[in-house]
């Protein structure tokens, strides 16, 4: 069978005889909405867990909306419109407004991407700010766990805030959405750290209240994140479904969407998973979601092939440390943490999630060569997938390959778990 794959914005075909094809995983199809602006309209005004915009913001109110950036696809220029047409009919003018983007530790947005991803006109309404998660910030009390709550000062001086995201499977936090704007989104790098640490216990894709999502909703309680509006799309960016209201109520019913539309049905894990990570292809730290996805789908000690450029290296904004500290296993970097010797906490958990890849997995990556030794995973060039493929099909005729397409957003879910 030709099955057809992308590497980045190349498609390239694979050749994998019918017998040897465990599983080929899409999202499952959905109807669209007839309008997307009445899709959004309409979750806005039919809120859950809480009242219309209208009855719970004050004329008078200063309001930031929190929206996430270039690394999502989340249909702003669509959204944000919207949820001004409310605020507007509520009193609330343009003046009283900020968007505020959700960096967390991103890299920031230039302005030529600023204006791709909200546009000119709604640049020209409302001032749009940039989140530094190392300046500009305050300590406002602490989560459950003694987590000092570091948050964006201009957020926490607003009477009124709102986050705007999509929702999607994740790891660590388990869904994307809900109060992920506001942590990482708009906090600062202790609270960051200190949360994607919490994940580094044991794979969460896909479950509902995750040690990191607990620590969200904790910061989001106790900050005050007013309204959300989550919108749930397909590989492209499409939209299919909105939802809107309350922080934790909006975006458990949002899952329920997710659920029936990310979870993909398999009946067997496969000996090789073919994992393309697409769209999500800026950087390793993004891509690496399809190697949590395709653990799922995959046999304890089987291959993981994660097809990827990476185009942007490991991380941006965190490559450097992560590079440095790939090749210590987890005792040694919660010593290391323990003695206050690794300057990016947040690059520790990521080595912390691949050391669990490593130990149970033969991962390759098809990013550059270097960039993958130093990570410690195998390097398979994408131009030799094929032959690997075939060589490893001539030395077992029952081998099983399965091929996840948009990894970094499909969950696959075994039939018999269901």
């Amino acid at each position: 069978m030709k099955i057809p794959v992308h590497y980045g914005e190349r498609i390239i075909d694979l050749n994998i005889p019918q017998e040897n094809l465990c599983f080929n995983l899409h999202r499952n199809e959905f109807p669209s909405p007839e309008s997307d602006a009445e899709e959004i309209r309409k979750a806005i005004q039919h809120p859950i867990g809480t009242k219309q915009l209208g009855e719970i913001v004050s004329k008078d109110a200063s309001v930031v909306i929190l929206v996430d950036d270039r690394t999502r696809v989340t249909p702003q220029k669509l959204i944000i419109p919207v949820i001004l047409e409310e605020l507007h009919k509520a009193g609330v003018k343009n003046e009283q407004i900020k968007l505020i983007i959700a960096y967390g530790t991103h890299r920031p947005m230039t302005e030529e991407e600023i204006e791709e991803r909200f546009g000119r006109d709604l640049m020209n309404q409302v001032a749009i700010c940039h989140h530094d998660c190392h300046t500009n910030l305050v300590v406002h009390g602490v989560t459950r766990r003694g987590t000092r709550i570091v948050v964006n000062k201009e957020v926490m001086e607003a009477d009124f805030r709102i986050g705007v995201g999509g929702v999607l499977p994740h790891h660590p936090v388990g869904w994307s959405g809900g109060a992920k704007i506001f942590l990482p989104g708009v906090a600062g790098t202790e609270t960051v750290n200190a949360m994607h640490l919490l994940g580094a216990t044991e794979q969460q894709l896909g479950k509902i209240l995750t040690p990191c999502r607990e620590e969200m909703e904790d910061f989001a309680t106790e900050v005050g994140l007013h309204f959300i509006v989550n919108v749930i799309q397909t590989d492209s960016g499409e939209l299919l479904k909105a939802v809107a209201g309350h922080f934790i109520d909006a975006h458990r019913e949002a899952v329920k969407w997710g659920m029936q539309i990310f979870g993909a049905k398999f009946s067997e894990k496969a000996d090789i998973t073919i994992s393309s990570s697409y769209p999500s292809d800026h950087d390793f730290t993004q891509a690496d979601k399809g190697l949590f996805s395709a653990e799922l789908a995959t046999k304890s000690g089987g291959d993981i092939i994660l097809l990827s450029p990476c185009n942007e290296g490991i991380a941006p904004t965190h490559g450097e440390e992560i590079a440095r500290l790939a090749g210590y296993d987890d005792k040694t970097l919660w010593k290391m943490l323990e003695d206050n010797v690794i300057k990016d906490r947040f690059g520790a958990s990521e080595c912390m999630y691949l050391n669990h890849i490593k130990r149970n997995f033969k991962a390759s990556l098809t990013m550059d060569s270097v960039l993958t030794n130093i990570m410690g995973f195998h390097h398979l060039h994408i131009n030799d997938v094929q032959k690997y493929l075939d060589t490893r099909i001539s030395l077992d005729k029952k081998v099983k390959i399965g091929v996840l397409n948009y990894s970094s957003e499909v969950l696959p879910v075994q039939a018999s778990e269901i």
